[in-house]
């Protein structure tokens, strides 16, 4: 069994409902279900480094939800954060899922929905966080609930190591340096969030672009017939700036216009060189895909191919 970090003594529980009256109580209102009720057995010790409320905690097999109905009672903003010290435990919240073990840490916030489902045998620390002492960090709150976070590195590391000591030495330290200790330790879990959580937001919204971009592209493949089809009407259906557009096929090293010049070019080649469409006059296969003038497209096609769209289907091949 790992050893204790709290000095206060801890109250066991041995049924699952007086131990959902209890977690209630201490951190917000919560649905407890045991996974084997039989053997039911958790424990909490509950202490205070400054302003933040810690639990440790020993769990038997067990799911916790905070569901939309009680999240919406909230009162006041706040996270919980956990810190996982033996056995596993899995974080759900915001689409998202941080599978815990041991040496990592999540964060997650207790005015929307939630969901924790607890291993046999789990070891960890919950500390309270009033919403108010996270605002230096709330653009990155987002992306950072129901993530897993290092204890072992970096500023999670230092965080989680200070907490520890800090509990340790709690009985030695002033109310002052109670409070001073815990800021420092949401000083490096800030930290630890803004980086890891303002990189992934990055990654997210890269993504997101390059989804936006392959959308487009596909809408412009379904549409190359349709002689009004330009990186105006693209950007028009997609409730975009053409400058977004731009930006985006940027992401492509190319422009909306190339794009679909290159598309319905292709279109046409591919289409000479199809033996059942040998009768087929050229014409017609230009304006199929959208080339409303012989002329432009003949240049067109010569400047991309090196040969004029007739010579092309003779050839039968690539030139």
């Amino acid at each position: 069994m790992s050893p204790s970090l709290l000095r206060s003594a801890p109250r066991h529980f041995l049924d699952c409902a007086s131990w959902q009256e209890s977690v209630s109580d201490t951190f917000v209102p919560l649905e407890v279900s045991a996974v084997f009720p039989a053997r039911f057995r958790n424990s909490v010790a509950v202490d205070s480094l400054g302003w933040m409320q810690v639990c440790e905690l020993r769990s038997s097999a067990q799911r916790v939800r905070r569901s939309k109905l009680l999240a919406d009672r909230s009162e006041a903003p706040g996270y919980k954060v956990t810190l996982q010290l033996a056995g596993r435990s899995e974080i759900r919240q915001s689409g998202r899922s941080a599978l815990l073990v041991p040496g990592e840490w999540s964060i997650y916030d207790t005015t929307r929905p939630y969901e924790v489902e607890v291993d046999d045998g789990a070891h960890f620390l919950v500390m309270q966080v009033p919403g108010k002492h996270f605002d230096a960090w709330q653009s990155f709150m987002q992306n950072a609930v129901a993530r897993s976070f290092s204890a072992r590195q970096g500023c999670g590391r230092m965080a989680m190591d200070l907490l520890r000591v800090a509990l340790t030495e709690h009985g030695h330290l002033s109310e002052s340096a109670s409070r001073d200790a815990a800021n420092a330790v949401l000083q490096m879990m800030g930290l630890d969030i803004s980086e890891r959580a303002g990189a992934q937001a990055e990654q997210d919204q890269a993504e997101l672009r390059q989804a936006q971009l392959r959308r487009v592209q596909q809408h412009i493949l379904e549409n190359l017939h349709d002689p009004a089809l330009s990186p105006a009407a693209a950007a028009a259906a997609f409730r975009m700036s053409r400058r977004y557009l731009y930006n985006l096929f940027a992401l492509a090293s190319t422009t909306p216009a190339d794009f679909i010049l290159s598309a319905r070019l292709e279109r046409c080649r591919d289409t000479l060189c199809d033996a059942a469409q040998a009768a087929r006059p050229i014409g017609d296969i230009a304006y199929r895909y959208g080339f409303s003038d012989a002329a432009r497209f003949s240049h067109a096609f010569r400047k991309r191919f090196g040969v004029s769209p007739s010579e092309y289907r003779r050839q039968g091949r690539p030139g």
